[in-house]
């Protein structure tokens, strides 16, 4: 019983952080930037919005690949007493 008043403790304050730090990134870094890349060319777009949405696709691309890397086989070498 009081474990999961800790865990839900946890994740409260867990997620009042993340809003927290969403809101102060976007107070503070509205500056305009524009991303042109060779292929693809976004327009003038906050700092904050590029930030989060890097860091979520970093997030994201992280976890198809530990997904990946669980779901492959590895072959061990037995090991030679």
């Amino acid at each position: 019983e009081s474990m999961k008043l800790v865990k839900r403790l946890v994740t409260f304050f867990g997620v009042v952080t993340l809003l927290v730090t969403g809101c102060v990134l976007y107070l503070f870094n509205s500056d305009p930037v524009v991303i042109d890349l060779v292929w693809l060319q976004i327009p003038a777009t906050s700092l904050a919005v590029v930030l989060i949405a890097t860091f979520f696709i970093g997030v994201v691309t992280g976890a198809i690949f530990v997904l990946l890397a669980s779901i492959m086989p590895t072959k061990r070498k037995p090991l030679d007493g």
